[in-house]
């Protein structure tokens, strides 16, 4: 299978490398345990450090930085109390415009997560708006009277299950909250609410930011009317947000309307990005509207297919194909493999597998990820094959909005736990002798931390350097089209991704020895090692006969 003739991308977040940061466990300079933008620039220069040929950095060339503004942290940040400040627990807006100078002098460019669906209760917009019902901020959130029997408005469901509506005793009336009580939705009907946050878009945007992932893009939309959502066929557990038909309270035609105004405002300004999370019912078949009929909506729009597919060749294969199929002619698909929200996928995957050497996992799910048509997102600490951290004590835990509304077993901290840096104290997180970190320390941090995987020319951090070296100097993996040679893969994976003058094959074994046949498809002979597991680079060889076991490679034609 082919994938369609596209336009050749110009843009940075078409070619280059995006690397997400949870701000509050990367890295702590001040001591206390947490996480903080000070932190972030002491390690720029392990992201980046501006020169291609260095062999101390990553060479990504963007961050995404999870929500950085003031909160009560009720959600990590993903209830915001304040868009025009920086929380205390990160440092300050001066500290965040030096982050942003200091990452712009290596050639990064710097995202932020905007959450904008609602707000934190605490904000003050919603205190004014809870105060009465007369207040002029009333209408900026979706109020209602209880229905005739005094209960709530309508059957609208939480995200994290039971009724989406909470009961102010101010007024009498319920507010609707798509996620927990303590994020009240905002209601953009509303113009001043519109022209609010379009007032915040532009201030960071002033400030030199380079894009937006947008948070929960696909729900800021409610009918006007408030009908009740239909149940799914068969559905036993009402209180069950997957029980119903989402028709009323998310992706409504007026959410791309609201989206495309956010992407007008992004034009305004030269090279910067939109990116959004699209979670609906549909799936990808459904999200790839969120990039617009006139490709005026989202750049990249997050769908989570790729990730959530099994650690197996033909279901993986599937999904690459899938958005090879479904991505409109002048667009640009995006991959990622883990992020804040999902276990990290060696935790995912290495239960799935045959293969019980999480390494050649790691390897190879990098090679993908790294070398499908679309814009890569790494999440921090996959380039040394984290792990989730699966023991964490209750009291310990701190993804209060998960296990208040879900349980403990909910919980995102495993995913989130503390870069591991190096064997010392903290993995090296934290200089804090006497503060224990905001989340614990995974226990495999003396064996698998930044410093020792730089020694080992075998590790999968420089596998993952090596890798996006191959990547940024090739245009076939940069811009090239991608073709499968396995129409039904079982064991291994092999395609090509090809410009007018280059030709690069990936091929990947996902079990033991294993016979190649692609050479009905594709010459044979002559091709050159960019990387392997089991090859020298920059050999020139005919293709092997036989796959070793879990074996990466990819080729370019000599």
């Amino acid at each position: 299978m082919s994938s369609k003739q596209h336009k050749k991308p110009e843009k940075w977040w078409e070619t280059g490398i995006i690397y997400q940061i949870f701000p509050r466990t990367f890295a702590d300079a001040n001591g206390d345990g947490s996480g903080d933008i000070q932190g972030i620039i002491q390690k720029l220069d392990y992201l980046n450090d501006g020169d291609i040929n260095s062999e101390n950095s990553l060479h990504v060339d963007a961050i995404w930085l999870s929500p950085i503004n003031k909160s009560p942290m009720y959600d990590n940040g993903y209830d915001v109390s304040d868009y025009y400040d920086v929380d205390p627990i990160f440092g300050t807006l001066e500290d965040f415009e030096i982050l942003i100078a200091k990452a712009h002098q290596r050639g990064i460019k710097v995202i932020l997560d905007l959450v904008i669906n609602h707000t934190s209760e605490k904000h003050p917009w919603f205190i004014e708006s809870s105060s009465s019902k007369t207040n002029p901020k009333r209408d900026w959130y979706h109020w209602r009277d209880p229905n005739s029997d005094g209960g709530e408005p309508n059957n609208w469901l939480s995200y994290f299950g039971g009724t989406a509506w909470t009961l102010c005793k101010t007024t009498q009336q319920f507010y609707y909250h798509t996620f927990a009580k303590q994020q009240p939705d905002l209601n953009w009907r509303n113009a001043e609410v519109k022209q609010a946050i379009h007032d915040i878009i532009r201030f960071w945007l002033d400030k030199g930011i380079d894009g937006f992932r947008l948070d929960a893009s696909s729900v800021y939309s409610k009918d006007r009317d408030y009908r009740d959502n239909p149940l799914k066929f068969g559905a036993e557990d009402t209180s069950d947000f997957e029980s119903q038909h989402h028709l009323y309270d998310k992706d409504l035609p007026e959410n791309h309307q609201i989206i495309s105004e956010i992407r007008a405002i992004i034009n305004e300004y030269d090279e910067r990005v939109l990116i959004g999370e699209t979670f609906i019912d549909s799936g990808l078949y459904q999200s790839v509207i969120f990039y617009g009929a006139n490709q005026d909506e989202l750049h990249l729009p997050f769908t989570f297919e790729f990730p959530f597919s099994p650690w197996y060749p033909g279901h993986l294969q599937q999904e690459i194909v899938k958005k090879e199929l479904m991505t409109p002619r002048d667009a640009w698909a995006i991959y990622f493999l883990d992020n804040h929200d999902i276990p990290r996928h060696l935790s995912r995957w290495i239960e799935c597998s045959l293969c019980d050497n999480p390494v050649g996992i790691a390897k190879a799910a990098a090679t993908i990820l790294l070398t499908v048509r679309g814009t890569p997102v790494l999440y921090y600490g996959q380039e040394i094959g984290m792990v989730d951290h699966e023991n964490i004590p209750l009291e310990k835990m701190r993804d209060r909005v998960a296990i208040e509304n879900e349980g403990e077993s909910a919980s995102r901290d495993g995913a989130r736990t503390p870069m591991q840096w190096d064997k010392s104290i903290n993995a090296g997180f934290s200089l804090g002798k006497d503060v224990d970190p905001w989340l614990p320390i995974n226990k495999n941090y003396t064996e698998v931390n930044i410093a020792q995987e730089f020694q080992d020319r075998d590790s999968i951090l420089n596998f993952y350097k090596d890798l996006i070296r191959v990547r940024k100097k090739s245009e076939a993996l940069r811009q090239g089209s991608w073709k499968t040679l396995i129409n039904y893969p079982y064991e291994h994976l092999a395609y090509v991704r090809e410009t007018e003058t280059e030709k690069v094959l990936i091929v990947i074994n996902f079990s033991y020895e294993k016979k190649l046949t692609v050479d009905e498809y594709i010459e044979s002979e002559h091709w050159l090692v960019l990387l392997s597991t089991h090859y020298e680079a920059k050999k020139i060889m005919d293709l092997p006969q036989t796959l070793q076991p879990f074996e990466t490679s990819i080729f370019r034609k000599n």
